[in-house]
């Protein structure tokens, strides 16, 4: 008898309890559906999967992510949950996946608390009282959500600390989560990062010496805490120039807390920076890490604006990364354009990439991307998509050209009439230069630009149609075709290039 794979999934938001350790419910979740597991079946693996600290409201959240793809790779048999809340709250969603997804993919779902089976259920009448279960959970995760805004908005006004992180160098208050206290090992770091930047050291300079002399990551703090558990890229954490930026603009070294710097465009989605006239300061709320004059020096001259043309992002920015740290390379633009790993300046790793031409990484990338296609069969299915596209795009140009030369005739008719209303006396005269005439000619002369172009892109497009050179199309490297086919690019030098694709 093959093996059955249960997996069991729980989740608790921060709004129903503490997000840093493993909170007692997701431990009394665990207890819950272990002993269902063996008391109903026998011969079983159990797979666990934890969200602490996640929003039912969506599916956006690391545990869920990686329970579904084992679902979609066939490697799950059922899913047990405490009750639906805890799977999703959206009743919608959650409808969807117990009455097509889950069937689908022959996957049973068991909510204990719910009394639910899905091998009891399938599309009868107590499905009813599934359903109505699922919009009160999503009722009350919106109106509880509503609650928890207020009441952060409250706080906030209040001055005070209400993030679920405390910064470098702070520790919440254990019989008060919303203030802060010093911690004495981060906070004399901190100190030291000031004291550096005040001496005439730039953030670049300060990570190398950290890194150097082996000074711990904030994350390494936290892993060593147990707040979190983290893998580093390339062997080790690193300390970073944007890191160090960080600490030194951080308003809360002296006392402040800084509220609404940024605010959601609409719920889920991204935060936008917000101007600092509209920032919420209070000021004084905690013991200062750094005393005002100091932090006041070392403001002065930082934010000075960079080269424009430094900040402008190549096709492949976000996909290339360094062979040896792991980091993602930087692109500087100039004659002679070129990628760079940035932390060769604050890390003590010697093989991190020095320089790698940009135009050789984007015919080289080019080329194994036209040669990956061709195997795959996916360069002529390009070909023939460019081709349709070509040839719609030529039926609207004719459509085009059509409506401008009916438009044409009806602005010569206009010109036309005034001429001839003033031959026949309707008018005293005919003034080339009137402000009829004058609209007229403008509209006839741009009229006529117009046409122009439109008859060289038509005969270009024609053209094009005729040589068969759709594929000639497939000759510059774009963003979309990167993020479709490239999961990333391991460069080490220019004669080290791994190139991951995308499993499809």
């Amino acid at each position: 008898m093959e093996t059955y794979q249960i997996a069991t999934y729980m989740r608790l938001s921060r709004e129903e309890g503490e997000c840093g350790s493993e909170s007692s419910s997701i431990a009394t979740q665990r207890i819950l559906l272990q002993r269902y597991a063996a008391e109903n079946f026998s011969n079983y693996d159990l797979l666990e999967f934890i969200d602490d600290g996640y929003t039912g409201t969506n599916f956006h959240r690391p545990g869920m992510q990686a329970l579904l793809e084992m679902v979609k790779e066939s490697k799950i048999d059922c899913i047990i949950v405490k009750d639906f809340s805890r799977f999703a709250r959206d009743y919608i969603e959650l409808g969807s996946y117990l009455e097509q997804i889950f069937p689908f993919m022959g996957v049973r779902f068991i909510s204990v608390n719910d009394g639910y089976d899905s091998w009891e259920r399938q599309g009868g009448v107590a499905d009813f009282d599934v359903n109505f279960k699922n919009l009160l959970y999503d009722l009350y995760s919106k109106d509880l959500s509503q609650k928890v805004r207020s009441s952060l908005a409250v706080r906030k006004e209040q001055g005070q600390y209400v993030s679920g992180n405390s910064p470098f160098g702070y520790e919440k208050d254990p019989k008060n989560g919303h203030r802060l206290l010093i911690e004495k090992d981060e906070a004399e770091i901190v100190r030291r990062i000031f004291s550096l930047t005040a001496e005439g050291y730039t953030s670049s300079q300060i990570a190398r010496l950290f890194n150097e002399t082996g000074v711990k990551t904030p994350i390494e703090f936290k892993i060593e805490k147990g707040k979190t558990s983290r893998v580093p890229k390339g062997g080790r954490f690193l300390w970073s120039s944007s890191g160090i930026c960080r600490i030194l603009r951080n308003q809360v070294y002296i006392g402040n807390i800084v509220q609404k710097k940024t605010t959601k465009e609409f719920v889920g989605g991204k935060n936008c920076l917000n101007s600092r006239e509209e920032w919420l300061i209070a000021y004084g709320r905690h013991e200062p890490v750094i005393d005002r004059e100091t932090f006041d020096k070392v403001q002065e001259g930082r934010g000075k604006k960079r080269n424009p043309a430094q900040k402008r992002e190549h096709s492949l920015t976000g996909k290339l990364i360094c062979g040896c740290c792991k980091k993602n390379l930087c692109y500087r633009t100039g004659l002679n354009p070129y990628f760079y790993c940035h932390n060769r300046y604050t890390n003590t790793l010697e093989n991190c990439v020095r320089r790698v031409n940009g135009m050789f990484m984007e015919q080289y990338v080019l080329l194994m991307l036209q040669e990956k296609l061709s195997a795959d069969g996916e360069l002529e299915k390009r070909r023939r998509e460019f081709a349709e596209r070509l040839e719609a795009g030529i039926k609207e140009l004719r459509h085009k050209r059509q409506e401008l030369l009916s438009r044409a005739a009806k602005l010569r008719n206009i010109r036309l009439e005034e001429y001839q209303n003033y031959r026949l006396g309707r008018t005293d005269e005919f003034q080339v230069e009137s402000e009829t005439v004058k609209s007229v000619e403008i509209k006839l002369k741009n009229l006529d630009h117009s046409m122009e172009q439109m008859e060289r892109d038509y005969a270009a497009l024609v053209c094009d149609e005729d040589m068969g050179s759709a594929g000639s199309r497939f000759t510059v490297l774009t963003k979309e075709m990167i993020d479709q086919y490239i999961e990333k690019i391991e460069v080490y030098d220019e004669q080290n290039i791994v190139i991951c694709w995308k499993v499809k």
